[in-house]
């Protein structure tokens, strides 16, 4: 049996007619007909009942390509997986990821990432919504919190703490909070995703979702306000913690400790992962587990 035979075959069936099977793989009609009576006369029985529109599969016709497409499918990922390893990788790579998220930590990677492999180009959506993922063309997505997307694998990249802050100033003026109930007696600055602050102390759990002064969608700028003395923050460890280290920002209620959030990294659930995403999740998820275990 030809090979080649076998794969026009298939390639008529996918596509649904001789014709758009001609169009796809480039070579005339006719040709694509030669080559399937070909494949019949090999097998000794008829696969299908055609015409250059419309084709029609047999009852062996069915059996023949259930059985063989999965396994020519498989060689083909096997083929591309291969060259992906002898070949450099090269090509755009989407990727979209919160702003903060980005500056703070994810940027140093993807910059190490680019010097790593130089032919990958990385176009980066740095945005604090959730943008459609399929419409962008996105291959892989960093986000934070809960996760649920049908048909995007998520991976969980590290658990991010955060700290409860304010300004010197601030507490000079109104004193500083020893208990998260007393939250609702200051002046708050949240952020869009998480306007609920939740606090645990051994057993006893407190949710506090209390009236903000300020609610924006970017981390640094309610941290920028916090050091102005415009109110109490609860944000990522990763935003405050050059703030906390140079004395503009003061950590306040030891003892309670903020829920911390998970920091996700999604990309499409497919059997065949091209090689340039694969590199990429493999390089993020190498320098999650250093950071995480440093």
């Amino acid at each position: 049996m030809n090979y080649q035979d076998l794969f026009i075959f298939l390639k008529v069936v996918e596509r649904g007619s001789f014709l758009s099977a001609s169009q796809s793989l480039s070579v005339p009609t006719s040709t694509v007909s030669r080559k399937v009576q070909q494949l019949e006369n090999d097998l000794g029985y008829k696969l299908m009942h055609r015409s250059a529109r419309k084709m029609v599969l047999t009852e062996a016709g069915v059996k023949f390509y259930n059985r063989c497409q999965p396994l020519f499918t498989e060689l083909e990922y096997a083929a591309k997986e291969l060259d992906d390893e002898l070949a450099e990788p090269s090509g755009l790579l989407r990727v979209t990821a919160p702003v903060s998220l980005t500056n703070d930590l994810l940027a140093e990677w993807f910059f190490k990432f680019m010097e790593r492999f130089p032919r990958i180009n990385l176009e980066l959506i740095v945005v604090n919504r959730n943008i459609d993922l399929v419409e962008e063309g996105i291959d892989v997505a960093f986000r934070i919190g809960e996760v649920r997307m049908q048909n995007w694998i998520s991976r969980p990249l590290m658990e991010s703490s955060f700290s409860v802050c304010a300004s010197e100033d601030y507490l000079l003026r109104r004193g500083a909070p020893k208990h998260p109930q007393d939250l609702y007696q200051h002046t708050l600055i949240v952020t869009r995703r998480n306007p609920v602050w939740s606090f645990s102390k051994g057993d006893e759990l407190v949710r506090i979702d209390g009236d903000a002064r300020m609610k924006v969608d970017e981390l640094n700028i309610a941290a920028r306000a916090a050091e102005n003395g415009l109110g109490i923050v609860n944000l990522p460890d990763y935003v405050v913690t050059k703030s906390l280290t140079a004395g503009r920002l003061k950590k306040l209620m030891p003892g309670w400790q903020p829920h911390p959030r998970e920091v996700h990294m999604l990309y499409p659930e497919r059997k065949y992962i091209p090689g340039k995403v694969r590199l990429f999740i493999e390089f993020v998820m190498f320098h999650a587990n250093e950071k995480r275990f440093n």
